[in-house]
């Protein structure tokens, strides 16, 4: 790579760090997990976790965690774009694309939570293991992971 395209990448990926650290992405420090967050409560204003061992759904329990922490990155043109995980934009076209990631045989596993945890992902930690966004996820991929 020659000196001009370096300082061209350089700066692209700087503005494009700056841009996901406004829009609180992905903890990009990577090792340390992000902090829980509030996001992704359930349609009915209930905790996302689905109380007493509910079903959870990826429509309405899943994707709404995913979207604003994964989708910015794993998009055609963005960053993580040459990867297999990569959003279009609805549950129903996304869903196929992620149950890919998820092995309800083995739901600690999956590489949706390992990646999503950190675990040789370039992003860092999206949801520390064991924060609420986490464990929802786990509960969805224990109940096998419905759409």
């Amino acid at each position: 790579m020659n000196s001009d395209a370096t300082v061209r990448w350089g700066l692209a990926a700087g503005a494009f760090a700056g841009a996901l650290a406004l829009a609180s992405c992905a903890d990009f420090s990577r090792g340390e997990p992000s902090p829980a967050s509030d996001a992704g409560g359930r349609p009915d204003g209930s905790d996302a976790a689905a109380p007493d061992g509910a079903a959870l759904s990826f429509a309405v329990d899943v994707y709404p965690l995913l979207v604003p922490a994964c989708q910015s990155c794993h998009a055609t043109g963005e960053q993580a774009g040459d990867t297999r995980l990569l959003f279009e934009g609805s549950p129903a076209a996304d869903y196929p694309t992620v149950i890919m990631f998820v092995d309800p045989s083995a739901p600690t596993g999956s590489r949706l939570l390992s990646k999503g945890s950190g675990n040789g992902h370039e992003g860092g930690a999206v949801y520390a293991t064991g924060s609420h966004e986490y464990d929802t996820i786990l509960q969805w991929i224990q109940q096998g992971a419905q759409p």
